[in-house]
């Protein structure tokens, strides 16, 4: 009985090292998602936090700006990825498209 458990666990472990030999060969090429734009939304709505909160001007990146009321400063449009983040003057809403 021993002989055949032995050749279980030999058969589990070279069917363990074809798998594994195959994930890093197919992974090596993956390159991974591309999350900018969610790092943007995330920055953006911490900054915009950021200005209500302490009730003072704060200035984020390319060339945005949010008053005290949380308002920005500039309508734009950002394309990030194949995605666009429209910012909407006064408010300073965000459309995720």
């Amino acid at each position: 009985m021993s002989v055949s458990k032995g050749f279980t666990l030999l058969e589990s472990l070279v069917s363990i090292l074809i798998i594994t030999t195959l994930m890093v060969l197919t992974l090596r090429n993956y390159h991974g998602i591309n999350l900018d734009h969610y790092l943007f939304m995330n920055n953006y709505v911490e900054s915009k936090s950021i200005a209500i909160k302490n009730y003072e001007r704060v200035d984020f990146e390319s060339g945005i700006s949010f008053n005290e009321m949380g308002h920005v400063n500039m309508a734009r449009t950002i394309d990030l990825n194949n995605h666009s983040i429209i910012i909407h003057l006064g408010n300073g809403y965000m459309t995720y498209e």
